[in-house]
């Protein structure tokens, strides 16, 4: 039992100097693996909102659809954009109609200023002279008339009216005679008396008889019109036309005289100021068009924003809206997240905080390519220490405090998704 009691001191050393081994080759084979540290793949989503609300008409992709940038995501309601541009439009079109008609107005005055300025052509003096001349003639023509009105029927004009009833009633006696004979009954041999019935040629008679009847008619009318003389309703329409006449005499007068005058001082003042007039309203055409232009631009602008595209290349990790629904301004809509730009964010201990450099080479590997190593680069590291965050894995992470490193992941092939947990390994 004393022989067994003496070996006990001899064992515990022995124990004692294998774990002490055993630590210093741990120690020493951590120290050799260099510096590594856990995280989570990450990704930068970004949130696709509206800048007009509206009611959503279409939406275009779905909870992991891939999209490309500039790509339609979201339509919503623009109805009512529309035919307020539809209205804009038109008031454009008619500004413009209205800014050619100006313009014209003004090629006028202008045209009228630069010929008083010029003074009148021989021609247009002599057009004046000739109207003269007309309006003259027009003058004495109805005055003769007038004079012939009211002096009453002459002996001569009575026998020419006399002459035409005598011959209209000549030709109505033939057309009678020639109806008569055309009714007459023949004696037919074998068919005894015939007479004719409602025939053409009995037609073309009778159209005969009514035709110089009515002539006949006419005649005797005239006659008793050029016997009784003018009425005094003639004679007074008579003297009206005379009246007219004497006044265009007197205008065409008026324009001779004033063009043989020349062009007075006053005359240039309202012919520019008529050019003034014109060039204001050309003008205002033209202000009332690039204001409707505007409005349309903005129009069209709220229009295109309510389009919804895709900020970036990616794929949509949550979408928040269905057609029918309203979206509010600056609701989030869908989520994008860029797949081109993993990062991960890992926290190293404070003791090798001086191990660490920007741009600094790492890499990476996921459980779920295993023997697959990815390439990652520091892109931002912490001035500032913090606690230990509850997601580090490591216990002596846990032990310290710790400085946050992000790196961004190379995913070139897409097999990286975010929310994958990933070791890094850093070079030296």
């Amino acid at each position: 039992m004393k022989t067994r009691l003496r070996f006990i001191p001899i064992v515990l050393i022995i124990i004692v100097a294998v774990l002490g081994v055993y630590w210093f080759t741990q120690r020493v084979a951590a120290q050799d693996q260099g510096l590594k540290a856990s995280g989570t793949i990450e990704v930068t989503d970004v949130a696709v909102a509206p800048e007009i609300g509206g009611r959503v008409v279409e939406v275009l992709s779905a909870e992991g659809d891939l999209v490309q940038a500039d790509q339609p995501i979201v339509r919503l309601d623009d109805t009512l954009l529309r035919a307020q541009l539809k209205q804009v439009e038109a008031s454009i079109l008619a500004a413009q109609a209205q800014q050619r008609a100006a313009q014209a107005q003004q090629q006028a005055a202008q045209a009228n200023y630069d010929l008083l300025k010029s003074g009148p052509l021989g021609e247009q003096i002599a057009a004046a002279e000739q109207a003269v001349k007309t309006a003259e003639a027009n003058v004495s023509a109805l005055d003769a008339q007038l004079a012939q009105l009211k002096a009453g029927a002459r002996s001569g004009d009575i026998a020419a009216a006399q002459a035409a009833v005598a011959q209209a009633a000549a030709q109505l006696k033939v057309a009678t005679d020639l109806h008569d004979k055309t009714m007459q009954c023949v004696e037919v041999p074998g068919r005894g008396e015939v007479c004719p019935g409602l025939g053409e040629r009995e037609e073309q008679a009778r159209a005969a008889q009514t035709a110089a009847q009515e002539a006949y008619d006419a005649a005797v009318a005239r006659l008793n019109q050029i016997k009784s003389g003018a009425t005094k309703n003639e004679i007074a329409a008579a003297q009206a036309r005379v009246e007219a006449a004497r006044a265009q005499q007197a205008q065409a007068q008026a324009q001779l005289d004033l063009l043989k005058s020349g062009t007075r001082a006053e005359q240039l003042a309202a012919a520019q100021a008529q050019i003034d007039a014109a060039r204001a309203q050309v003008e205002g055409a033209g202000a009332q068009i690039e204001a409707a232009k505007a409005q349309a631009a903005v129009l069209q602008t709220q229009i295109d924003k309510l389009t919804l595209r895709a900020p970036l290349a990616g794929v949509v990790l949550r979408r928040a809206i269905e057609p029918g629904e309203m979206a509010l301004p600056g609701a989030s809509l869908l989520i994008i997240g860029d797949t081109d730009n993993l990062y991960l964010t890992v926290y190293i201990p404070e003791n090798r905080y001086g191990e660490i450099a920007l741009r600094q080479a790492a890499r990476v590997n996921v459980d779920s390519f295993p023997g697959q190593a990815f390439t990652a680069k520091v892109t931002r590291i912490a001035d500032r220490a913090e606690f230990t965050p509850r997601n580090v894995q490591t216990a002596e992470g846990r032990a310290t405090t710790v400085f946050a490193v992000k790196l961004a992941v190379e995913n070139a092939d897409g097999n990286l998704k975010p929310g994958m947990p990933a070791d890094v390994f850093f070079d030296e």
